[in-house]
């Protein structure tokens, strides 16, 4: 399928249907548990066919809870995010798929670290710019740009950052997603990649709807964690 064998399409389906729900349910994930799988099997699904198949998640999760919204966070994170795409789409067109691979493990392993450390953030007009900024260009050129928002709204009320989060990044990723069209960064490689794991993005919300009740936030974090430290060094590995 596309060039990759059935078992190969199968993980990189079911690795972002885990992400899907797990972000459909806290705001984030689909990135940092998905992407390494996926630039393990084919470079070519980073960032771009990761950040358009995000995008129906992003739009669905800030319409549910749009009440939760908080619309000034949203203006400011999206400020910072516009210097962070232009870079960030610059970086992409001049770098190799090594070295983007590389790159995508240790944002992964940058953000599992912070999340371990624990250090308190606050959504602040300053934090929530600085947050933008790096989740744009982080998310240009990986596909993980959650980490930094989720750190500034990590003592948030779950629905409020849910919400805030995916409106940024339903607007965010359509930056994105122009600057690297216009990078010359999209074809149909891309786009055949794409399509073939939008199935796990509408599976993981459908499923998401039916469990994020169920699913304790004291279980789901380290779960993640160890999801992706493991593949961001499988990655790494692969690579070198």
């Amino acid at each position: 399928m596309f060039g990759l064998s059935v078992g190969t399409v199968i993980a990189c389906v079911a690795a972002v249907y885990v992400g899907a729900v797990v972000q459909a349910s806290i705001g984030i994930g689909l990135g940092m548990i998905a992407a390494p799988m996926l630039a393990f099997a084919d470079p070519d699904f980073i960032p771009a066919a990761i950040m358009i198949a995000v995008l129906p998640l992003t739009f669905t999760i800030g319409w549910i809870d749009r009440e939760h919204i908080v619309k000034r966070d949203v203006g400011f994170a999206l400020i910072g995010r516009v210097p962070g795409v232009i870079v960030g789409a610059l970086v992409v067109a001049a770098l190799s798929d090594r070295v983007l691979a590389v790159m995508v493990a240790a944002s992964v392993l940058l953000a599992v670290v912070a999340s371990i450390t624990g250090r308190l953030f606050q959504p602040t007009d300053r934090a929530l710019v600085v947050a933008g900024l790096a989740s744009g260009f982080a998310g240009t050129t990986t596909g993980v740009g959650g980490p930094p928002m989720a750190l500034t709204y990590q003592n948030s009320d779950p629905a409020t950052m849910r919400a805030t989060i995916s409106a940024f990044f339903s607007i965010g990723s359509l930056m994105s997603i122009g600057a690297l069209a216009l990078a010359g960064e999209i074809g149909v490689r891309q786009l055949q990649l794409t399509a073939l794991i939008l199935p796990g993005v509408g599976l993981g919300v459908i499923t998401a709807r039916q469990v994020k009740h169920l699913l304790r936030p004291d279980v789901v974090r380290p779960a993640v964690l160890v999801i992706c430290t493991v593949a961001s060094l499988a990655l790494l590995v692969e690579t070198f």
